[in-house]
Parts: structure tokens; sequence; C-alpha cells
């Protein structure tokens, strides 16, 4: 779980160690990685740790860091892996392994490093990724949000979320075979590295991945970056059956649960229809940028401002 961003402000945002004019990006509200000039380049960075899910998690951590440093424009390129085991077990080890080396591959990471030990400290396994890539154009950035862009949405909500429930706690889904054999397919669907460099080429103007606090929390990040208001229809945001049918049976909120799979972005609105067709259906305009600043959702049961980043749904339902 994230700690609050109240917390993150005092404890976290102003204590950046050495201040360097090449850090271009760097810790805040709704950054996804940090960025630094190297000569005539961008250099994007990501670190992130797998904490919520137990399953796939090799599969998992690659996607979701990949996917962080792609929002800014940049292809993912170098990983640098941590793992920490509970216990030495050879064939979990072996397993999360070939998950990280098999979906390196498929999207295109070379791991040139990091760390395997074993700990007494955690009492399940936990993998962290950071991810690298480079920037030779400009960049897509939150801070470039402004009044009059609209906002657009990629894919679906809560994909990685329904993705973890169907893996790790079935249990609490009887009666849903099928749905949960379905669901568990989606850990192949979080890369949207592609998607943010089609995206950047076409002028999209930023991009944000949302993960913990699902779309709500990654809209409301955006917002407060760029400090200003996001007015979105709820109605609009796509959800599939399968996230629909558990969610359902869960009493939770497809719209706060884990979305890494689903892709943000704002675009000037001569620009939007070309992102719109590039992606065929999978793309739709959820809401616009006004002046002001937060989030007001409508639509789906939500008739206001939401004021606070969410707690993940995940986070609810196993504690």
């Amino acid at each position: 779980m994230k700690i609050s961003l109240p917390f993150q402000k005092k404890y976290v945002f102003d204590r950046l160690g050495r201040r360097d004019p090449s850090v271009i990006i760097g810790s805040g509200v709704g950054e996804d990685a940090g960025v630094v000039t190297v000569d005539s380049m961008y250099l994007v960075s990501h670190t992130d740790p797998i904490t919520e899910a137990k399953s796939q998690i090799g599969k998992i951590a690659v996607q979701v860091s990949s996917n962080d440093v792609a929002v800014k424009g940049a292809r993912p390129e170098w990983s640098l892996v941590t793992i920490l085991l509970p216990h030495l077990e050879e064939e979990l080890l072996d397993r999360i392994t070939a998950e990280i080396d098999a979906t390196s591959k498929r999207l295109g990471i070379s791991i040139i490093g990091g760390h395997t030990e074993v700990t007494s400290s955690v009492n399940a396994p936990i993998v962290s990724i950071s991810t690298f890539g480079i920037v030779k154009g400009s960049l897509l950035d939150v801070k470039r949000i402004r009044p009059g862009q609209v906002i657009v949405m990629v894919n679906e909500a809560g994909i990685e979320g329904t993705a973890v429930i169907a893996l790790d706690h079935s249990s609490m889904l009887s009666g849903l075979a099928d749905v949960v054999e379905s669901a568990r397919r989606f850990v192949d669907d979080l890369s949207v590295a592609e998607d943010a460099l089609i995206a950047s080429k076409l002028g999209a103007v930023s991009a944000h991945d949302p993960t913990e606090g699902g779309v709500i929390a990654g809209l409301l990040e955006m917002a407060l970056s760029s400090r200003t208001l996001f007015h979105v229809d709820a109605e609009k945001i796509a959800i599939r059956k399968e996230t629909q049918v558990i969610c359902q049976r869960l009493g939770i909120d497809p719209l706060k649960l884990l979305s890494s799979g689903a892709l943000l972005l704002t675009a000037e609105p001569d620009d939007a229809g070309r992102v719109l067709d590039a992606f065929r259906g999978r793309a739709r305009v959820i809401g616009r940028v006004e002046e002001g600043e937060g989030l007001l959702l409508q639509g789906r049961g939500y008739s206001g401002f939401v004021s606070e980043i969410p707690q993940d749904e995940i986070e609810r339902l196993v504690r």
C-alpha cells in the first residue's frame, strides 16, 4: 500500500538529496518516472515493487515497471531486478526468473543486473524492477496538461486487479469457474508500452499508467500534478465483462482496482481523433481538462469531486 499523499509530500518529495540541474522530472504526484538529460537525450528511469500479487509476479513486475518508462515516451530497454524470497525454494525461484526472462524478451528489454536474496524480513516473494529507456525527441509529461485538452483512455479499468483476484483469491469466487479462467489470462495484457509510444508519435501531450487505486487514482494524480480540473464521465470508462462480474460478486469498485493494462492520455482536441483512430476502438474520450484543480467524476454512482487518492480495492479485499 502506498503511503498517503500528505505523508509523501511531508517525508518524501522534499527529501531528494543533491539538487542536480540535469534532473528534468523528479519525484512528485503523478510522476511515473524520473527524467535526466544526457547530452541531447533524456534518460528515463522507474522502479516498482510488486507486493499485492503472489502468482506470476515476475510477469507482472516486468510489465508494470516498463509501462512507467513508456508513458514518458521512452522505449523500455534495460532493467535491474531485485528478488527477495522468504526462503530458498528452487522451483519458486526458477518460476519467477523464467517469467522475468520470457516477458523481458517479449518486450525487448535486456536485464543488466540486480540482486537476489533470501531474507526473513519478507513473508512472501517480492520482485522489484528498475527499468530504463531513452527519449531523443519530446517527452510525454503531465506538466504539459492544460485546460482545453481532452482525456483519452486506452483499454479497460481494473485489468491488473482482475487478474490478481482470479490468480490469488479464486476461493472467493465459487461458481464462477469460466469467468476466473478467462480473467487469469488478463495477466498477459498489462503492458501498455507500445500503446504509449504510438500515442506519443500521434500528438498525445501526457500519459499515465494507473496502478494502485485504479483509474480514479490515476486521473486524480494527473489533475493534481498539472493543477488542473479533470471533468470525467465515468460511464465512458470501459470495463471488461469478467471485471464487472468479479467486482459485483465481491462488492468492490472496478474504478478503484489495480489498473495496469489501461493507459490515460491527454491530447489537444485536433490530435485526439488521430489517437482514437490508431487504437481501433480500444480508446475513447472520457472527459476534458478544465480550469481548477482536482477530479470531478460523474456517472457509475459518482456525482461530485474526488478529493483523496483512494485505497486500492485489492488491499481492502485481502485485509
